[in-house]
């Protein structure tokens, strides 16, 4: 009998509302600067038709050229094998599973937002990440450390 693939990285999954912007620039800028032993996806609450054209704009910009191009709907299952979640003022609408492990980043989304504004968001998603990474277990038996008040 054949076992489904078990991944031996851990995940940090990245929810916003329909994983057209927000969750899918995370993913993008986490995989570029994944520490060992970890990785990312990202899921809608309400999954989206398609990922916003601008997100190949802004990681372009910064060298990315790896990103998802469909959005998926949360699931159980992706709470479940999720280390770690960030969500974007979605929390009530993901899954169960989620608190314990979330922490909630207020990021503007994409509309009417300037190419400026945009930057911005893009950096910003950036900076946290980056932060998050420090935060992150480096070993197995290490414990996450939460955000420090901004």
């Amino acid at each position: 009998m054949a076992h489904p693939r078990v991944s031996a990285e851990r995940i940090v999954l990245f929810v916003c509302g329909e994983n057209t912007f927000r969750s899918v620039l995370s993913e993008a800028l986490f995989k570029a600067e994944a520490p060992p032993g970890w990785t990312a996806r990202s899921a809608g609450a309400r999954a989206g038709a398609k990922v916003n054209p601008i997100v190949e704009w802004l990681l372009r910009e910064i060298g990315i050229q790896d990103w998802k191009t469909r959005p998926e709907q949360v699931t159980p299952d992706a709470i479940q094998a999720a280390a770690r979640i960030v969500t974007f003022g979605c929390l009530d609408q993901c899954p169960a599973g989620v608190s314990g492990k979330d922490e909630d980043w207020p990021i503007p989304g994409s509309t009417g937002k300037s190419d400026d504004e945009l930057r911005a968001i893009r950096d910003e998603l950036r900076r946290r990440i980056r932060d998050l990474i420090q935060r992150l277990p480096k070993e197995s038996g290490e414990s996450y450390q939460p955000p420090r008040d901004r």
